[in-house]
């Protein structure tokens, strides 16, 4: 293929050439629209007139902490248009997530759409739709801009509705948790009386990522104290290389877990300690007590709304610079070395495991 379109760009005249690679290039985009429209259209065609109603859609393709911090806005959706057909549309992984929460009538996972994907705001096929919801967080919407409240009122905010109701929720079932325990080897049987401790420290944005070696000791120091068992979530470069890869004194689940899964695991954690990650939402929504390490983010926009929580930071006057406006890190890097992260210190963190662990 390469070598007959060196052949064409030689015999061709300049002008001709760039005439047929745009034509090209409106065919392959018309086939790859096809593609994904098709079969979000004829489903939700197929739904409308089974329920015999109008839809109105959610459509959430983001990060799994965004796609359950979203869950609240659905239920106001519900509230205002009461008679309609409530679907909320996102990334095939996180189908099973939003359908463990009840808040939509129907739920559509996309195999081809990912962030930043929306509907088009005036999206209305044959009549069939009555809202299209796309919350999006301030960044995303001003590019420039921090946000200054909670992700979930963020991202209500932006389709125009305050939140009555803030705390996701989710409600994994008993059979779900115990096929997911088994799965992992991880049954009453086997875990006995122990604590279940689910840990969250990386691969994501580096400005979020916590120093292993202090995960490490962090470890060490939660064995020599109690007697637990720690899982960790999340994902890691998966190569034999990555320091994420090769802490010891854990079930390393790293790579493994359907989103679902988590949602299960996290729900028979007795605490979560995470990065700004999506299982700190996740711990929030079932109930479980959450730890979470942050820097540039401020922990009172992330922590769940109204389970035990603790938010930890390091001493640095550059805190929370995602909430400044221009951001000064995330797509660009940060200018400081990502010293919010670096001073956080491994002791702190152990010592708010044992606070609220002695509350729970």
């Amino acid at each position: 293929m390469g070598s007959f379109r060196n052949f064409l760009r030689a015999v061709l005249p300049g002008p001709l050439h760039s005439a047929l690679r745009r034509l090209w290039q409106k065919t392959l985009n018309f086939k790859r629209a096809v593609f994904e429209w098709t079969p979000f259209l004829a489903w939700l065609v197929s739904q409308c007139i089974r329920h015999r109603k109008k839809a109105v859609i959610v459509c959430r393709c983001g990060a799994l902490g965004d796609v359950v911090c979203t869950l609240p806005l659905c239920n106001e959706v519900r509230q205002k248009h009461p008679r309609q057909l409530i679907i909320f549309l996102t990334a095939s992984i996180y189908r099973d997530v939003v359908l463990l929460s009840t808040t939509a009538d129907l739920v559509y996972g996309s195999k081809v759409w990912a962030w930043p994907f929306t509907l088009p705001p005036n999206f209305n096929f044959l009549g069939l739709i009555a809202k299209v919801y796309n919350p999006q967080t301030t960044d995303e919407r001003l590019k420039k801009s921090g946000a200054t409240c909670h992700l979930v009122d963020d991202l209500a905010a932006s389709c125009g509705i305050t939140l009555t109701s803030r705390q996701p929720r989710l409600y994994p079932s008993s059979d779900l948790i115990n096929k997911t325990r088994l799965m992992f080897g991880l049954s009453e049987t086997v875990v006995g009386n122990r604590l279940i401790i689910g840990i969250n420290g990386g691969r994501s944005w580096p400005i979020r990522e916590w120093d292993p070696k202090k995960w490490q000791t962090l470890i060490n120091k939660i064995h020599s104290t109690y007697n637990t068992l720690i899982i960790q979530f999340g994902v890691t470069k998966n190569d034999g290389q990555d320091e994420y890869d090769r802490f010891t004194g854990v079930q390393s689940l790293a790579n493994r877990l359907k989103a679902e899964e988590m949602v299960a695991l996290a729900a028979i954690c007795d605490l979560i300690i995470s990065i700004d990650s999506g299982p700190i939402h996740l711990g929030g929504a079932v109930g479980t007590a959450v730890v979470g390490l942050f820097g540039p983010v401020n922990p009172l926009f992330r922590l769940p709304i109204d389970s035990p929580s603790v938010g930890l930071v390091g001493d640095v006057p550059c805190l929370y610079c995602h909430h400044k406006t221009p951001l000064g890190h995330w797509y660009t890097g940060c200018p400081n070395d990502i010293r919010c992260m670096k001073q956080l210190d491994d002791e702190a963190v152990f010592q708010a495991v044992k606070s609220i662990l002695s509350k729970n």
